[in-house]
């Protein structure tokens, strides 16, 4: 292979060659054959004829001696041809040597060129070897390029190059792109990457990169965050190598970026992940365990340490169950970390674990395999909660949860479980056995007047004595509040059933001594007898619970064998129920109006809104059949509410008719006494219509005030904030207790028809209604008199200075428009007696 050296000489021969082949290009433009050859014959003919015509002229006139003359021109013609012979030689000579010198010129570079042809046959091969190689070289590059191209994209690299000296740092195309920005935004500069480091790492990596450089050793990575353009930072690996002169000083680095976001992110979110774990084993307080698949103990959390009083240096590599499961549990125990180590899961799984004191504590298992990346199984992670207390209060709860509290009597609850027992037993056996469900009569009372300290202990009292009449297999049940269950079984005959019912009766009836304060209580009992009245325990439940009711609206301290036609009282309930409904959707409630007069001036001070039911069937339904229905659906609380929207209603139409203005009274139920929002609801009914709380009266009864005392006297109060006056109702057939009546916000009273009736024929009934009138009036109270019917009563009742009164003596309740006639025509019943009109209402 020719050096560089070979080929110099060879372009240097090649020069030369060319120029001497343009030197004689140029002579060869200058020999001219045909022009040379008539320049030389003009010239000797010129040099000729000017030789002869001159050569004559001057022999003629130098010599005239004619010998001489002719020996003169002889001399002359040969010194002529002499002369034009060396001429001509010269021109010839010239001539040949320049024809010779061409033919050496050519033959030498014919030589030369031959010479040159065969350096240049070696050197094509040469060149030729060396183009295979360039090309194998060439193909090399490209795979290799490829290779690398593919690399990069597929490594998701970008390259920079940094050249020091010019401080040009070039970025990939690519990996502008990447970061979403355009080949024009970002200048090739140092400065302008540089900005995109975030301000947090900047400083860092800058030291890092002069570190490096100042190093003049090795390579240099680093990792740091970009600002995309979208304002968005991505994390970077940015590897590079840099070289440096003789000098020291760094002149060019090149490397790649990486872009390791994901990894960033993903190694944020293992380290948190970690951190979390340990945080949870560190601070659970619960049991952790972690054991190999031999059931060595692997990981032992801080709580484990607390409960069993181990150290987790002195459990780690011991076995399990040689040191905390009990000998008898082991074998139990291994078989479930066998299953686990299957791959099954066991959840919720207890046993016993030794402490190190000795103790035994109650754990909850739950346990997983743990598995490793192809799925093989490592071990397991167990966490138990320490049930030991859960376990002694479970126990407590069973009590808790299935004794009652204050008798110690079984509850509800179990009694429903019971009574499936005692049913499949009794199937089994084909015996039967009686239900027996009492409800002891007027227990309230109790509670109400002596209170519920009282209360509680006649309960224990009674429940005590109850459970010790039972015999072998009887059992006594609290239902609830004051109702028990008992369960008598495999029945004996009919006479010694009764006897044993009457006993308990006996039992509860007795005087019963609490703090030296004798009770008497009396029950009412139902009885269902299996399987006659039910052979599952719902049936035999209700149908016990329908023959108590019976009991207590028979007359109460009494018992009641169930009987089918008992299901004609329920059945008659639920038609009841579907009418009340189909009432109030087709509006088949009216109001009456009773009138309410004053007995001073005769004339109506206010009346008394009635509900009547007009059925499309069966007519008019008195309020005493379907009130107590409605009370017992809730019903009796929309009832309510569309009452007094109409009743104020009324009030409203006759007050705008300009009719003498009076007061409505409207009744409350217990139901609606119960609600907590009553007085809201009455507040918005009186600012939609339009009318005055002081022209409202509601009216209460005692038993329905004292049923939740604090509950009646805060709605009660909330009533009189909006000057709507209370009235307490059918007084004298309730408690009728000074204490509870100067308790209740009420501003009048209304004494019961029952005692109105007789005034007239008892000297008694006059006297109590005369104290009624009394008191009430001492207590500021106003009084009205229901069930007037008669003018002596009237008359009566005047005298004794009540303030008012309604009955059919005046009016018996009328529609809406028969009362507008009457006021209208300022109708004033009775006669005023001796003394001046007052008003007191």
């Amino acid at each position: 292979m020719k050096t560089e050296k070979d080929l110099t000489w060879f372009d240097e021969k090649i020069e030369e060659l060319q120029k001497e082949y343009v030197d004689f290009l140029e002579f060869n433009r200058e020999l001219k054959p045909h022009k040379e050859t008539q320049k030389i014959i003009v010239i000797y003919v010129i040099m000729g004829g000017l030789w002869i015509l001159l050569s004559d002229y001057t022999l003629g006139v130098l010599v005239s001696d004619e010998g001489m003359y002719v020996q003169l021109q002889l001399y002359k013609g040969w010194f002529y041809i002499i002369a034009t012979g060396l001429i001509f030689y010269g021109i010839i000579h010239k001539t040949m040597k320049l024809f010779k010198k061409a033919i050496d010129k050519v033959f030498q570079g014919y030589e030369d060129l031959s010479s040159a042809h065969e350096e240049l046959l070696a050197m094509d091969e040469e060149l030729n070897q060396q183009f295979d190689e360039l090309e194998k070289h060439r193909d090399a590059l490209m795979v290799s390029n490829q290779r690398y191209e593919l690399a990069v994209e597929g490594a998701n690299d970008g390259i920079w190059d940094w050249d020091l000296k010019n401080d040009v740092y070039f970025v990939s195309a690519r990996w502008k792109k990447a970061l979403g920005y355009t080949e024009g935004e970002l200048p090739n500069q140092y400065d302008s990457w540089k900005e995109l480091i975030h301000p947090e790492d900047q400083r860092a990596v800058l030291y890092k990169i002069r570190d490096y450089l100042e190093s003049r050793t090795g390579s240099y990575e680093d990792t740091y965050r970009i600002r995309c353009r979208n304002g968005n930072y991505r994390w970077i690996l940015s590897r590079g190598k840099a070289i440096w002169h003789e000098e020291g000083q760094a002149i060019r680095a090149a490397g790649s970026h990486t872009d390791i976001t994901s990894y960033m992110e993903l190694q944020a979110l293992l380290h948190k992940e970690k951190e979390l774990y340990r945080s949870i084993i560190n601070g659970a307080a619960v049991f952790i365990l972690g054991l190999s698949t031999d059931a060595k103990i692997i990981e032992f959390n801080p709580y484990a340490e607390e409960i069993t009083g181990y150290r987790k240096d002195e459990v780690l590599g011991l076995r399990w169950f040689d040191l905390f499961i009990p000998s008898e549990k082991r074998t139990h125990t291994d078989e479930i970390v066998q299953k686990i180590l299957k791959g099954e899961i066991v959840r919720n799984q207890e046993n016993e674990v030794i402490t190190k004191d000795g103790r035994r504590l109650d754990v909850l298992w739950n346990n997983n395999a743990i598995y490793d990346n192809q799925g093989n199984v490592l071990g397991i992670i167990a966490m138990g909660t320490d049930i030991t207390q859960r376990k002694l209060m479970e126990k407590e709860l069973f009590s808790l949860a299935y004794y009652d509290e204050l008798t110690g009597l079984p509850n509800r609850k179990i009694f429903k479980n019971h009574l499936e027992e005692i049913i499949g037993q009794a199937q089994n056996k084909q015996q039967r056995f009686a239900l027996l469900y009492l409800d002891l009569d007027n227990f309230k009372k109790i509670n109400d007047t002596l209170g519920h300290a009282y209360g509680d202990r006649l309960l224990k009292k009674i429940a005590s004595a109850l459970g010790q009449t039972a015999q072998g297999e009887e059992r006594v049940y609290r239902l609830g509040g004051d109702e028990f269950g008992i369960v008598i079984p495999n029945m004996m005959n009919a006479i010694e059933f009764h006897k044993q019912i009457i006993a308990i009766m006996e039992i509860i009836s007795r005087v019963w001594v609490i703090e030296g304060q004798e009770l008497f209580i009396t029950a009412s009992m139902g009885i269902a007898v299996f399987p006659e009245d039910g052979q599952d325990a719902q049936t035999l439940l209700k149908n016990a619970d329908t023959a108590m009711y019976v009991s207590k609206d028979r007359s109460k301290n009494c018992y009641t064998f169930y009987t089918s036609d008992m299901n004609e009282k329920a059945i008659k309930y639920l038609e009841m129920e579907k009418d009340l409904r189909n009432a109030l959707q087709r509006k088949e409630f009216r109001l009456y109006y009773q009138p309410i007069v004053n007995l001073r001036t005769g004339k109506i001070k206010g009346v008394e809104a009635l509900i009547r039911w007009v059925h499309p069937v069966k007519g008019m339904i008195s309020p005493a059949e379907f009130i107590p229905f409605a009370e017992e659906t809730g019903l009796i609380v929309e009832i309510g509410e569309r009452v007094i929207a109409e009743a104020c209603r009324c009030l409203k139409k006759w007050r705008d008719m300009g009719l003498p203005q009076i007061n409505m009274s409207v009744n409350l139920s217990a139901r609606q006494l119960s609600q907590y929002d009553l007085g809201d609801k009455i507040q918005g009914i009186i600012e939609e219509v339009g009318v005055y709380g002081r022209d409202l009266v509601f009216e209460i009864t005692e038993n329905m005030a004292l049923y939740d005392l604090k509950q009646s006297m805060n709605i009660l109060n909330t009533l009189r904030t909006m000057n709507i006056r209370i009235a307490l109702d059918d007084f004298g057939t309730g408690y009728s207790s000074l204490n509870y009546i100067k308790r209740l916000p009420i501003d009048m009273i209304k004494i019961d028809k029952s005692f109105i009736g007789d005034i007239t024929k008892h000297f008694h009934e006059q006297a109590i209604a005369k104290t009624i009138i009394d008191l009430a009036h001492n207590m500021n109270y106003l009084v009205t008199a229901e069930g007037i019917e008669t003018e002596e009563q009237y008359r009566i009742l005047k005298d004794f200075d009540c303030d008012f009164g309604q009955g059919y003596l005046f009016s018996r309740p009328i529609p809406e428009d028969e009362l507008e006639a009457l006021l209208q025509g300022e109708k004033t019943f009775g006669v005023l007696i001796g003394h001046k009109t007052e008003e007191r209402m």
